[in-house]
């Protein structure tokens, strides 16, 4: 029996308790930052199989198993849910009203403490040190930069993480070199006209008018100013504007975001932004303004070698079959925070229910095939074997 083969059998051996620990986490979501009782649940199980780890404030958790002797590495899942109310009839809906995992990140934490357990148990094994983040705050992109400003990666040699897909049948993994995911940028345009009676436009200046113009002019910044070989989008995603039907607005607010593989075109994007907002205003006869925030991450780019030797392991771990290609994504993910840092490489999961039967991630009736869970942890655990196992079994 290969160490792949032993440590597969571990972690089949405790799926249903990973599945009970998905359900419970389910019925009790937590947004970022506030993953309290997530916390106190991993705590619990770690404590029960004797695993080390040091509990991070506000919430969060790494844990350890392993030495350092061969190098140290990170397997990290993130643990927040989103303000979504859940429509599903799963026996396991969430309690709480107004809270939903809509992102699989409760299966994340299940499928991480299975690798945590199985490894545990081969820990004799090890020839060097595995690290277990479970870290919050994903969806509100702080919680990687807390844990990278707090340097709880700043002794690792490589880093790797993965995201449950629906999008992807069960049984099928991704995890390839080069762009994964976008850069996320946020921004707020504030338009500022003069508001009267919906009977006087003429003695107005139309705040909804213009937003409505900004809106449409804004699309063709990708369409006409950015390469066409170049990826990049612009979506407006809230616009707020007026109060009552028989008032012209004299203010209005759109949010939005912008996505991107490159720096420079994120930034060309906001300039050319900031110009079109104080033209199109200007035009309308009134004042606009463009409040752009902080980018949340950079692009995520999976390091080459990293991404190699994590697919490696997959492969002789669950065979070569599983592997498929998944297009980069316009999707935006904290983890690239780590990459900073260290070489890091980022996978997804299979974990569709069916044909007919999919709600993508975010949706209020987001569901996945929980036997993804297991899967999942094979795929965290197939790393540290395949670099601190018998080495044997990388031939």
């Amino acid at each position: 029996m290969t160490e792949f083969e032993e440590l597969s059998g571990w972690i089949e051996s405790i799926e249903p308790e990973l599945i009970d620990i998905r359900r419970n986490l389910h019925q009790w979501p937590e947004i970022g930052l506030t993953e309290e009782k997530t916390c106190d649940l991993i705590e619990k199980k770690l404590k029960e199989w004797k695993i080390s780890y040091e509990r991070i404030q506000p919430s969060g958790i790494v844990a350890f198993v392993g030495n350092g002797k061969n190098g140290i590495i990170g397997l990290r899942a993130d643990m927040d849910a989103l303000p979504i109310q859940e429509v599903t009839e799963a026996s396991y809906c969430s309690r709480r009203d107004g809270y939903m995992h809509a992102c699989g990140h409760d299966a994340h934490v299940a499928g991480l403490l299975g690798a945590a357990y199985g490894l545990k148990q081969m820990e004799p094994k090890l020839s060097g040190r595995v690290k277990f983040f479970f870290q919050p705050a994903e969806e509100i992109c702080k919680g990687a930069k807390l844990f990278v400003e707090n340097g709880l990666v700043d002794d690792l040699d490589s880093m790797v993480g993965f995201h449950i897909f629906s999008d992807l049948p069960y049984g099928t993994v991704s995890m390839e070199p080069g762009p994964r995911m976008a850069r996320t940028d946020r921004f707020e345009i504030r338009l500022k006209g003069r508001g009267g009676h919906a009977a006087k436009p003429h003695q107005c200046v139309d705040a909804t008018v213009m937003a409505a113009a900004l809106t449409m002019n804004l699309q063709t910044i990708v369409s006409r100013q950015i390469d066409p070989i170049d990826t990049a989008l612009l979506t407006i995603g809230s616009l707020h504007s007026g109060t009552q039907y028989n008032i012209i607005s004299g203010e209005a607010v759109l949010t939005g975001t912008i996505r991107s593989f490159q720096s420079e075109i994120a930034e060309d994007m906001i300039a050319s932004m900031g110009e079109m907002v104080e033209k199109t205003a200007s035009m309308y006869g009134g004042e606009g303004k463009l409040i752009a925030y902080p980018t949340s991450h950079p692009p995520l780019i999976n390091d080459k070698k990293t991404a190699k030797d994590a697919a490696a392991g997959i492969e002789k771990m669950l065979g070569s079959q599983v592997l498929t290609h998944v297009e980069k994504l316009m999707l935006g993910e904290d983890f690239s925070n780590y990459q900073e840092k260290v070489p890091c490489a980022f996978g997804f999961v299979g974990g569709g229910k069916g044909e007919g039967i999919n709600y993508p991630n975010h949706h209020p009736s987001f569901d996945i095939d929980e036997r993804g869970i297991g899967l999942m942890a094979k795929c965290y655990g197939s790393y540290a074997i395949y670099l601190f196992g018998n080495q044997n079994d990388r031939k």
